[in-house]
């Protein structure tokens, strides 16, 4: 199996566990019971871990996706690096709403109702670490696929279509969240996540059909 192929993969394979992690991702509304809240806390801990590896797996392919579309102007290299910070960001992101968040909400509901306001105001300062982190991995990861982009449309090695896609959903991320349009919760991160995976799957199955090609680039 050639490296393009592997790397194809792999960026479909993620794109799909985060696509699934968006479906399974819980939402709470309202008060709930202990039992309630310890269900919360494990599907949230499936969710966000399953984000992880999706987001590591991602990267592992889109570091082929830099390769093969790499040019003396570097722009490929630079999206990867861009890309990179922007996983690091989405880490903080899912460990907070997935561990922090489930765990402290346990806490909450095993202490007496006298404290519960103070857990609240805990719960909210907590929850705008998690927002801060996920605004700075949707303009990150947008700006990475922007870069890839413009090197695809500047210098070849996928189709001009997957540039033009990325150039124009990455931009339209970037302004939504800029104006304020665009809101981080759960059905905001999942039209980003949604709207790059396209991108990220169209360059995934591009990339395994270029297996002679790869073959003679390795």
């Amino acid at each position: 199996m050639t490296d393009n192929r592997k790397s194809g993969i792999a960026l479909i394979a993620g794109s799909v566990g985060g696509i699934v992690t968006m479906a399974i991702h819980p939402t709470a509304g309202g008060p709930m019971t202990a039992a309630q809240i310890d269900r919360l806390a494990l599907v949230s801990g499936v969710a966000h871990g399953l984000a992880i590896a999706s987001v590591i797996i991602v990267f592992l392919g889109a570091c082929g996706v830099a390769r093969r579309i790499g040019a003396p102007d570097r722009m490929a290299f630079v999206g990867i690096v861009v890309f990179g910070f922007a996983c690091v960001a989405i880490f903080m992101a899912a460990t907070v709403s997935g561990f922090i968040v489930p765990g402290i909400m346990q806490r909450m509901a095993r202490d007496a109702g006298a404290e519960m306001r103070t857990w609240q105001i805990v719960i909210d300062g907590v929850f705008q670490f998690n927002q801060a982190f996920a605004r700075i991995y949707s303009v990150a990861a947008s700006c990475a696929v922007i870069l890839w982009s413009a090197s695809i449309l500047r210098n070849g090695g996928l189709a001009r279509g997957i540039g033009i896609y990325g150039c124009i959903i990455s931009a339209l991320i970037i302004v939504g969240i800029g104006v304020g349009h665009l809101r981080l919760n759960v059905h905001g991160m999942a039209v980003v996540w949604f709207g790059q995976a396209i991108w990220f799957v169209m360059a995934g199955v591009q990339m395994c059909s270029q297996r002679a090609q790869g073959t003679s680039a390795g």
